[in-house]
Parts: C-alpha cells; structure tokens; sequence
C-alpha cells in the first residue's frame, strides 16, 4: 500500500521533531529537511529504528535552488506531498535601528538567546526574510501544482505570538512570522477553491 507523503521543513530537537514523529506515527511516509547533516543523520536513523517510515535531506530552506533539488529527491523517493508543513525560522533577537538592550533575551522557561548588540543590517533582514517567509513561498509552489491537480491537500505553516504582537528584542523575527502569516492567509483564498487547505499553525507561547 502506498503511504500518504508529508513533507517537514525545519526540522529540530523541538517541535519540528514532534511534527516528523506525529505523521510518520499517523501513517504518513515522511521527508523532513533541515540544514545540520549530523543532526539529520541522527533524526532519521532514531526514527527508523522505531520503524517509522521517514527519509532526511540536508538543505537550506532559504535557498531555492538547494529545495528544488530536495524536492525532485523526495518526489523520486515518495511521490508527491499530501501535506507540507514548512517550519523553518531564522529565530534570533534583533532590533532594526537602536542597539539591543539587553544581552541576552529570555522568555517563559525555554533557553534564552544571545541578543545582537547593534540593530540589525539590511543584509540580515534580507537573509532572515528569505528563511522565513520567501522559503515558504518556494515550498509552496513546489507542491501546490500537483495538490491541486488531484483536488486535495494541505499546508500548514507554522507561527507564533510575534506575528501578531512583536516583542522589542525580536523586531526581525516579528517581522517574519507576521509575513509568514499574511502568505498562508492569502495561499488559503487562492488554493482553497482548488481542494487545497493552508492555515498557519500559531504557538502563543515558547518551546
């Protein structure tokens, strides 16, 4: 029997790992990406031996030529996605014109993060946008086509409090996941009519 293909983008000890482990668990084949190849290798030989069916591949979400050839992998592997959840986020604090004021930012119980001294630069903006926006955009057109050639599908992607109130440490970040927000809010009306369901997957709180 064929299994059904769900594809994670943004793999990690956190949820992006409990994402790999609930599919795969549900019957799902499943591809995650993520960029670190130790840490890959780990996650699907864990996995394996736990007799799920999964398949890692290393690559950058933000770089687009990298994905395109992830994606042609995993097609060759698995077929085409019934479910994309693209998780990958450039997380780090950062404000855009005053220096940090503090050194490093912490939030709830999770580990805290080194904030940067100095406000961030336009080339830092552009390379975090290009992660955790532009990268799901790419995602999306890499298996929307098929989706809605066979009428159904989902994408989900993954966001948080920031998009909908941004904290002073996590300007960059904030801006980001409202981004991410305002694209799966507009993918829905676009690929609703064709079968394809999109929702963004917002955590108010930390991991």
């Amino acid at each position: 029997m064929t299994l059904p293909v769900a594809i994670v983008i943004g793999m990690g000890p956190g949820l992006g790992q409990a994402l790999v482990r609930a599919f795969a668990a549900g019957g799902f084949a499943v591809a995650f990406v993520g960029r670190r190849p130790d840490a890959i290798a780990a996650y699907q030989c864990r996995f394996r031996e736990q007799g799920l069916e999964v398949a890692g591949f290393v690559a950058d979400a933000g770089d687009p030529v990298a994905m395109d050839g992830v994606h042609d992998r995993i097609r060759s592997r698995y077929g085409e996605a019934d479910v994309l959840i693209y998780n990958a986020a450039h997380i780090e604090p950062a404000r855009f014109v005053t220096p940090s004021a503090i050194e490093m930012a912490k939030y709830g119980t999770a580990d805290g993060w080194a904030a940067h001294g100095q406000p961030a630069s336009v080339e830092y903006v552009i390379d975090a946008f290009r992660t955790n926006v532009a990268g799901a955009h790419h995602a999306a057109r890499a298996v929307a086509p098929a989706m809605i050639e066979r009428g159904r599908g989902t994408i989900l992607l993954t966001g948080g409090v920031l998009a909908f109130d941004p904290w002073i440490e996590w300007g960059v970040t904030s801006m980001g996941k409202a981004a991410l927000r305002s694209l799966g809010h507009s993918l829905a009306k676009e690929l609703s009519g064709a079968g394809v369901h999109v929702t963004t997957v917002a955590i108010h709180g930390t991991m």
